[in-house]
């Protein structure tokens, strides 16, 4: 939610149409291209430092004898981002000088940013195990594909969902503005479209 505070109404050459219901939604939309020429608007961003461990044991004589444990384990920061496509359907309300929007769902973008100057790992091989270069390899691997699920877990679309519903209310307040109505609205609230409106707060 955006609160807005009034401006000064400036002088205009030609009087600035009012919004309504029937064209508010339609002269949004058709400024989107005018004020960004990117197919995609970028929300958020969010860094985590992930932890990944893998395991593998063995054991010989038809496991009678175990071989050990070898344990290796990744440590990386990574960097989530997240956009909603323009292009997906917008709808926006106006209920007396508040503004609401029905913005698209928030998208993960993928893949995330590994910042792999700042990667760490560890090893721990096994008491009659071999080198653990391979299980480490194996890791490393796995790491790209098992974070683009992490990019759209619950967990961190909610984290990132309040600074998301920031960028939508100035993205739109920018619009406000340049379409000389910015003085009539004083507060923008942002519902995305896979939130439930019983849930969200008034």
């Amino acid at each position: 939610m955006l609160l807005l505070r009034p401006n000064k109404p400036k002088p205009e050459s030609s009087p600035v149409p009012s919004f309504n219901d029937e064209n508010l939604t339609e002269r949004f939309i058709s400024a989107i291209p005018e004020l960004t020429q990117e197919l995609n608007l970028e929300l958020a961003t969010a860094t985590f430092n992930e932890t990944f461990t893998k395991q593998s044991d063995r054991t010989t004589c038809w496991g009678l004898i175990d071989l050990g444990t070898s344990t290796v384990q990744v440590q990386v920061p990574v960097t989530y981002r997240y956009h909603l496509c323009l292009r997906e359907k917008w709808q926006l309300e106006l209920k007396q000088r508040c503004l609401v929007v029905h913005a698209p769902v928030i998208t993960p973008s993928r893949p995330p940013a590994i910042h792999t100057d700042r990667l760490t790992t560890l090893a721990v091989r096994g008491w009659a195990r071999g080198s653990t270069g391979t299980l480490l390899a194996e890791l490393q691997q796995s790491l790209t594909p098992t974070l683009n699920q992490f990019a759209g877990d619950v967990r961190h679309l909610e984290l990132v969902r309040p600074q998301c519903r920031a960028s939508v209310a100035e993205f739109v307040r920018l619009w406000l503005e340049r379409e000389g109505q910015a003085a009539s609205i004083t507060q923008i609230t942002v519902r995305f479209a896979d939130e439930n409106p019983k849930q969200l707060k008034p």
